[in-house]
């Protein structure tokens, strides 16, 4: 067994030695004095654009977009947003944040997200394609809410109201009710602020 591996060793040695051996060979071609030496220039690097665009404000990209989006005029205690992006010039995503106060021992949400996203597309825009235990539909002001979570509990409402579809999605479960308060006060403002 050891001289088998033994052999095989030398073996791969010897291809390996070749072939840098070879290899050298090449390299020993003497330039034609008669032709011009010519740098080859290196191939631009080619890749597809990120579809995320992000912004300072939530005007700014609305303007990018060219819709006025419906957003939330209430959230949870607590969150304030984090960031404010597009995708695909489609569909604007603003991410609120819990930011921790004074009392930590109140903060059980701490570092926790809560995204919400708006557009103009058709379908499901969240996202999410998790599979949950519950899914159920209400209206919510006249409005069709689909809410995907507990049976209290919910992690995912969508639902589309004057031509935006809207989509929140929590990174900790909030009851359903806090959920109906916050879709009932998604209105269009005439500029947004972050």
């Amino acid at each position: 067994m050891v001289k088998k591996f033994v052999l095989m060793a030398v073996a791969c040695a010897c291809v390996g030695s070749y072939t840098v051996a070879g290899a050298q060979g090449t390299l020993d071609v003497k330039p034609d004095p008669a032709k011009p030496v010519v740098a080859e220039q290196a191939a631009p690097m080619v890749g597809m654009p990120s579809p995320i665009h992000e912004f300072a404000t939530i005007d700014e990209a609305a303007k990018y977009m060219n819709i006025m989006p419906h957003l939330p005029k209430v959230l949870p205690v607590g969150y304030n947003i984090e960031s404010v992006s597009t995708i695909n010039k489609d569909v604007l995503q603003v991410v609120y944040v819990y930011q921790a106060g004074e009392d930590t021992t109140r903060n059980q949400a701490a570092g926790k997200r809560i995204v919400y996203r708006v557009g103009t597309t058709k379908g499901d825009i969240s996202g999410n394609h998790k599979d949950y235990r519950v899914t159920a539909t209400e209206k919510v002001n006249g409005t069709k809410v689909t809410f995907k979570g507990g049976k209290k509990m919910v992690y995912l409402a969508s639902w589309m109201k004057d031509g935006q579809n809207h989509s929140l999605e929590f990174q900790r479960p909030v009851t359903r009710d806090m959920v109906k308060a916050m879709i009932r006060n998604i209105v269009e403002e005439k500029s947004h602020t972050k």
